[in-house]
């Protein structure tokens, strides 16, 4: 019994310090860096250039052929500016022109940055504005970028003409009820944990770059049918010593205001390819689902050896079903 007795305070009294330690660094105070990515990933990988730079702006153009319009990712969770990633190398080899920005706060955009889904449309209708382009074009997003792309085409069918989405969801309570980390990880996991406190402290901004590193790779690393495609992002001994990135703080409000368009979906008039991994646990299935039946003219592409990125896991039938479906006249 005695020793029962001295289990149960010896567990309350490590209880009581993780509590407290817990909260000390969620309130450590908050500690921000923005246009940072050239100097921490740029020496590797020399950046694009930008087609302009206006008001704060970065705009880009790559390739040749139709345009369409990349979505960025709102909190800037990326290695490269969005026109240099792997989706957007996908529709050049296609022979599109893939039109994109920065996001303001990141890489080249030095615009103050707000973080909220009225910025994303806005650059993205600066970006046509700019670019000269005129009437409809095709609207891709991915993740959190698909999220914006959905809400563009909501706000702006003038200027979409087929909309597609990749490992999207209706907002944020969507991404809550079916993903992380309850679509991974039990309770008794200590990745759960792992995941809510990394996310708390880069959402709060105040944890660090190397927090934000530790969340990439926990949440990435999670997110690939086939691990060997995963390559984690490596944590600098300065790491610790520096800011959250300030777009991973203040697109966190967004979660924070449980942004959504479930109840909007109805009202995309663009033909919609929906396109969902099988074994993604931050878009999963269930999200796609609802996207597909609730947005009139849209299909649903399941590809079965994919998590978050089919675009990298599966890229051939990726690419062949991203072809068929822009290319078709089908419901235009």
């Amino acid at each position: 019994m005695k020793q029962l007795w001295l289990y149960v305070i010896f567990s309350g009294v490590v209880i009581l310090l993780g509590g407290l330690i817990f909260i000390l660094r969620l309130y450590r105070g908050q500690q921000t860096i923005q246009n940072f990515e050239e100097q921490e990933y740029g020496l590797v990988r020399p950046f694009l250039e930008p087609h302009s730079v206006q008001n704060g702006l970065a705009v880009y153009s790559a390739g040749e052929g139709a345009p369409v319009l990349l979505f960025p990712y709102p909190h800037a969770a990326t290695k490269a500016p969005m026109a240099q990633e792997p989706l957007a190398q996908i529709l050049i080899g296609m022979g599109r022109r893939v039109v994109t920005f920065d996001v303001p706060g990141a890489y080249r955009s030095t615009r103050e940055p707000v973080g909220d889904m009225q910025e994303m449309i806005t650059g993205a209708t600066e970006t046509l504005e700019r670019l000269g382009i005129e009437g409809p074009v095709d609207v891709i997003g991915h993740s959190m970028g698909g999220l914006s792309a959905l809400a563009f085409a909501i706000e702006h069918p003038e200027h979409t003409n087929k909309l597609v989405l990749i490992g999207t969801f209706s907002g944020f309570p969507a991404a809550a009820k079916w993903g992380m980390p309850g679509s991974l990880w039990r309770m008794t996991d200590g990745d759960y944990w792992r995941l809510i406190v990394w996310g708390l402290q880069v959402k709060l901004g105040t944890g660090s770059l190397a927090t934000h590193k530790q969340l990439q790779n926990l949440m990435e690393g999670a997110s690939y049918y086939d691990k060997t495609f995963f390559k984690p992002l490596k944590i600098e001994a300065d790491d610790h010593k520096k800011g959250v990135p300030v777009r991973e703080v203040l697109w966190g409000k967004n979660m924070l205001r449980k942004l959504s368009y479930a109840d909007r979906l109805g009202k995309v008039q663009a033909p919609t390819l929906v396109i969902a991994g099988r074994h993604d646990p931050e878009g999963p299935l269930p999200c796609s689902q609802e996207l597909h039946n609730d947005i009139p003219a849209s299909s649903l592409v399941v590809f079965e050896k994919s998590g978050h990125f089919p675009f990298i896991e599966e890229v051939q039938k990726f690419t062949n079903s991203l072809d068929a479906f822009l290319n078709s006249t089908a419901g235009t």
